[in-house]
């Protein structure tokens, strides 16, 4: 099975932008249980990448990111 990159990346900035909103990591994971069960596996990915950087990126640094994502789009 092949994930689709675009669809991992717009879970994984959800969730940087669901994190830096004050979103704790465990109200991650049960996202993440959801999206399991319905078998939504870029969703998971992307949660799970989100959820990994947030272990060694701070708060400033997630916001970075987000503006960088936000700036390819536009």
């Amino acid at each position: 099975m092949k994930l689709h990159k675009e669809e991992v990346q717009e879970y994984y900035i959800l969730a940087l932008l669901d994190l830096y909103d004050g979103a704790t990591i465990s109200e991650l994971e049960e996202s993440l249980e959801f999206y399991e069960d319905a078998e939504m596996y870029e969703a998971c990915a992307g949660i799970i990448k989100a959820i990994n950087e947030s272990k060694y990126n701070t708060l400033e640094n997630i916001k970075k990111i987000i503006n960088e994502e936000d700036t390819k789009i536009n």
